[in-house]
């Protein structure tokens, strides 16, 4: 963890490569119970970065997502 930080890291069906978010400790501890449940069903969910910024995730395009 970076300072109260986490990565969400998603890797997508189409790429090789992951995508690492950096979010909130705030945001991982609301996410984190409900992320298996979140991509099995394909939500698309807003993700709240550190920054102010918000990103929104089709979860229906992941097939592996975690928090480092």
């Amino acid at each position: 963890m970076l300072n109260g930080m986490s990565r969400l890291v998603l890797f997508l069906a189409a790429n090789p490569n992951p995508i690492t978010l950096t979010v909130t400790e705030q945001t991982r501890d609301d996410l984190a119970p409900r992320l298996t449940q979140i991509v099995r069903n394909g939500h698309t969910q807003p993700i709240a970065g550190p920054d102010g910024r918000e990103y929104v995730v089709n979860f229906s395009n992941v097939v592996v997502a975690h928090f480092e």
